[in-house]
């Protein structure tokens, strides 16, 4: 039994700091409406949405300026240092009496309390898991009480500059500033809440394995279950797999548990008769109903879980001509090699709860378009909702998932300590136990531009402790799956042309943008000998309706660094010193569609000829991925493909043709 508390009516208030507590204390109802109340809080009661932010309820109620426009985002960052409480008016069934009554929170950013009617009865900490509370003490069903979920002030993290080994609070960092988005960090309830009536024994979590065996044209399937019971119990496991109306198979496998959690590893004891599923491109993305049901030995119904699966296998092959030491780049699914071909994702929006359904379906439809078949999720991000996962198990949209690290500029080690590196251990498994049985998910990393302390900037390895940790809970809970250190990964970070030929060369980043000329572009990447390469990239302006949209009343000319609204949204991305000359370009004299039409089409080139050169050479490449594929914030200038409003530039219209085209390589696929 289950209620949707997004469907409830939740309201929001402002506090400031710790007066909330110090009232609570006294023995007052802080949801009680008085003067002495309303004098300590630092906004009006106000509607609220859930998922989404306290800054989206803020812009809605008037009380926020929008951070897109103008140099409006530093305005808003005194929200991070306040409270913030969502109430709700709740009355739990009568049906529940006697029921343990569970909150499940999948998403809260970052830290704060529950309280029933007023009073504490829990606390929480972390935007990447999500958290449960026992309630079934502080909520009487059948009565109509007051739930309140408050966050204190957001964690102070580092932005893109800083040092990676002091990172321990793993909160989404590209909120606190990165080079395609400002300082916005989040707060409130970013993804789905529900209220549960559950017995004593649950079915925790369900990860399958739907693995497909292209010699035989057959199928397997196994479980991992992480089960809670009170005592030591010994019950079947009943297995479902359908498609559609027709069950295609039904077995009750034995299985025993207890106390408390364990987890046990279950296998279906017969091939199954499956059609496999496709990446983008290579044929269907055929997905199959799977329940899992927790049963006594005299049939009585405890628990279940349900899903979808797809059947595909993974291989991972050395490129043509590779060194001995090389990791294997080339990806063969269901015998077939494949060119690995994608964006890197972020978010459709800096505030990910307020991210719709729709916001999702639009760009991922327009990437399969395109012809991808591989997105990577970046370490700076989240985890990603489900929604996305589902929207690639159908459009065939391979996911590399990496863990919550990132790179810092000024020092990229992971973190040493070991209590951070058990969080992120235990941030890892739930990683795998929520996205790790999706059809389109593809690999684990342990994060972005991860590197030793040394001139070279060389990428870490499994001898860190932090990726150790990381590579051992991937092989615990998914060792069907490829796990990575870190991308880039190899000898090298980059690729550089004096080392040509030296197998030096693995997966590299970079460059992201051309301050040459097009030819000295095209000699750079005709010595190109990397065998993937998993971020690059090149920048152009935002569509002139956007720059106009969010100008907030600013001049859009000169685009150069002398202009505060290009030196403030996009100094990285500012083309200005290096297409002003060779294009007749005057800062007295503006020309901005002109100089937009010319930004993306030398962003079109570049990437077309960049894309095109790895392509050829596929199976001695196995793939590239842009850097990046949306914007997430109407940036004036960036590398991003499609705009913030989910429209292709020109660069990715002609990508299209690129991506769509068929490998030119061929591969022995034995």
């Amino acid at each position: 039994m289950k209620l949707d508390l997004s469907a409830q009516s939740w309201t929001l208030v402002g506090w400031v700091p710790f007066t909330w507590t110090w009232l609570a204390s006294s023995g007052q109802d802080i949801t009680s409406p008085t003067a002495d109340l309303r004098k300590h809080q630092c906004t009006p009661e106000i509607p609220t949405q859930i998922p989404g932010s306290v800054q989206d309820d803020l812009l809605r109620a008037g009380l926020l300026p929008d951070w897109n426009a103008g140099l409006n985002a530093p305005l808003c960052e005194w929200v991070e240092h306040r409270h913030w409480e969502y109430r709700c008016a709740l009355e739990v069934p009568a049906e529940w009496t006697g029921q343990r009554i569970i909150l499940r929170a999948e998403g809260l950013d970052y830290v704060g309390h529950i309280l029933v009617d007023g009073k504490v009865v829990a606390s929480f900490e972390g935007m990447l898991m999500p958290h449960e509370f026992d309630l079934t003490q502080a909520l009487k069903p059948g009565a109509r009480q007051h739930l309140s979920i408050l966050f204190e002030e957001a964690p102070h993290e580092q932005g893109q500059i800083g040092y990676t080994s002091r990172s321990h609070f793993f909160k989404s960092r590209y909120a606190y500033g990165w080079d395609w988005c400002p300082r916005m960090v989040p707060l409130g309830i970013w993804d789905k809440l529900t209220l549960m009536a559950v017995g004593p024994t649950r079915l925790h979590g369900c990860l399958p394995c739907a693995q497909y065996d292209a010699a035989a044209d057959r199928g397997s399937l196994s479980l991992r279950l992480d089960v809670e019971t009170p005592e030591p119990m010994a019950l079947l496991c009943r297995v479902c797999v359908e498609d559609g109306e027709r069950l295609l198979c039904e077995e009750a496998l034995p299985c025993a548990f207890g106390p408390g959690h364990s987890e046990t590893q279950l296998a279906l004891s017969v091939p199954l008769v499956v059609e496999p599923w496709w990446p983008n491109g290579l044929g269907p993305q055929k997905l199959y109903r799977l329940s899992a049901q927790l049963e006594t030995p005299s049939g009585e119904v405890l628990d279940g879980w349900q899903g979808r699966v797809g059947f595909k296998q993974v291989r991972w092959l050395p490129c043509e001509g590779a060194p001995a030491n090389a990791e294997p780049w080339i990806c063969e699914v269901n015998g077939k090699p494949i060119f690995l071909q994608g964006v890197n994702w972020v978010p459709p929006r800096m505030t990910y709860g307020s991210a719709t359904r729709e916001m999702y379906a639009q760009r991922l439809e327009l990437y399969a378009d395109m012809g991808l078949n591989i997105l990577r999720i970046w370490g700076g991000s989240i985890p990603e909702k489900e929604v996305f996962y589902d929207l690639c198990d159908e459009l065939g949209l391979l996911v590399w998932q990496e863990f919550p690290l990132s790179s810092s500029g000024v020092e990229n080690t992971p973190p040493s300590d070991p209590v951070a590196i058990a969080k992120l251990a235990e941030i890892a498994a739930s990683y795998i136990w929520r996205r790790g049985g999706h059809a389109s998910h593809l690999l684990w990393c342990g994060g972005n531009e991860l590197t030793w302390h040394d001139a070279r900037i060389t990428p870490v390895d499994e001898t860190h402790p932090a990726i150790a940790a990381l590579a051992a809970v991937s092989a615990r809970l998914s060792p069907d799956k490829r796990f990575l250190s870190t991308s880039s990964s190899g000898p090298s970070f980059s690729f550089d042309p004096a080392q040509a030929g030296k197998g030096l060369h693995h997966d590299t980043h970079g460059p992201w943008e051309n301050r040459g000329t097009f030819e000295q572009w095209k000699a750079h990447w005709d010595q190109h000998d990397a065998l993937f390469v998993s971020e690059v990239g090149a920048p152009s302006a935002s569509p002139v309706d956007i720059l106009r949209r969010y100008s907030g009343g600013m001049d859009l000319w000169p685009p150069s660094i002398d202009n505060p609204f290009w030196r403030y949204r996009s100094p990285w991305w500012i083309q200005w010193d290096y297409l002003a000359e060779p294009h007749g370009f005057d800062a007295d004299r503006e020309e901005l569609e002109r100089y937009v039409a010319v930004s993306q089409e030398e962003q079109a080139r570049a990437l077309v000829y960049m894309t095109a050169s790895c392509k050829r050479r596929f199976p001695r490449c196995g793939g590239v991925i842009l850097w990046m594929g949306h914007d997430i914030y109407p940036c004036s200038s960036n590398t991003a493909i499609v705009d913030f409003d989910g429209r292709p530039k020109p660069a990715a219209e002609a990508l299209k043709e690129v991506f769509r085209r068929r490998s030119e390589g061929k591969r022995n696929a034995s």
